[in-house]
């Protein structure tokens, strides 16, 4: 699928960056925040543990049929991956893939309190400093700050012999596998639905060199898929979609990028 350009988006962007003044980048501090709900991390090492979130407008835990059902697909992705959840929320989907067996996960929160909530599952899950990091402030403007991660090896690769599951420095610039960019195995990208941030924060990631066409990219909304990306400059292919009640969720590829 494709669709024309239609940059910039000035004013999803704005509405966005008002709720928290720009160029906030720290990592989250304990608070006094307060949690209103919670959620239960659905499998692996860390199962039935629960994450706490705030009432906060736009904040929106994924149903537990959701995420199983986002995990189901990506079950055989998770192992070592490196995740980038752009607007946390609770953090349930990146304590979930690191639950299954993620190696690092990027959290951005806009929400100072609910960072603080984050910060404080993690330590209560005792997660090694080296596998997270909580970073504060508008993912519009973070983007292009995160650092470069390690290549992706081999993931989803068509010739999936028994060699390409060795670990060495051979493996890294054999073919459909980046030897020269380094990215993300999969990114949420799930703001707040009114907003219409899932293009621009597609365009920002693909432009920094974040993510590449091996790259798992999990979108929700309330809209079905085309419409979420009508205005996307790229070719993409569907892996898997559902709707559960009103929402429509999607795993998709980005071609070429």
């Amino acid at each position: 699928m494709n669709a024309k350009r239609n940059r910039p988006h000035r004013a999803a962007e704005a509405r966005y960056s008002t709720k928290k003044p720009a160029g906030s980048r720290q990592a989250a501090t304990r608070s006094n925040a307060k949690a209103t709900g919670q959620v239960r991390i659905i499998g692996g090492q860390f199962r039935r543990q629960l994450v706490p979130f705030i009432d906060a407008d736009g904040l929106r835990p994924s149903p537990d049929r959701l995420r199983e059902t986002l995990f189901n697909w990506i079950q055989f992705d998770l192992h070592d991956a490196h995740v980038l959840d752009l607007c946390a929320g609770s953090g349930a989907l990146g304590f979930e893939a690191l639950s299954r067996g993620a190696s690092w996960v990027d959290f951005i929160e806009l929400q100072p309190n609910q960072a603080s909530l984050i910060s404080q599952t993690a330590e209560k899950l005792k997660l090694p400093n080296d596998s997270f990091r909580v970073s504060l402030g508008n993912a519009l403007e973070l983007i292009s700050t995160l650092p470069r991660l390690k290549p992706i090896s081999n993931l989803h690769s068509s010739d999936n012999n028994s060699d390409s599951n060795a670990d060495s420095s051979s493996d890294k610039g054999a073919a459909n596998s980046p030897t020269d960019k380094l990215c993300y195995h999969i990114v949420y990208v799930d703001p707040p639905y009114d907003l219409d941030l899932w293009v621009p924060m597609l365009d920002l990631l693909i432009g920094h060199q974040l993510v590449n066409s091996q790259t798992l990219f999990y979108i929700e909304d309330k809209r079905e898929l085309t419409q979420t990306l009508a205005q996307l400059p790229y070719n993409y292919n569907v892996l898997k979609q559902t709707k559960m009640g009103q929402v429509f969720a999607s795993l998709i590829q980005i071609e070429q990028i």
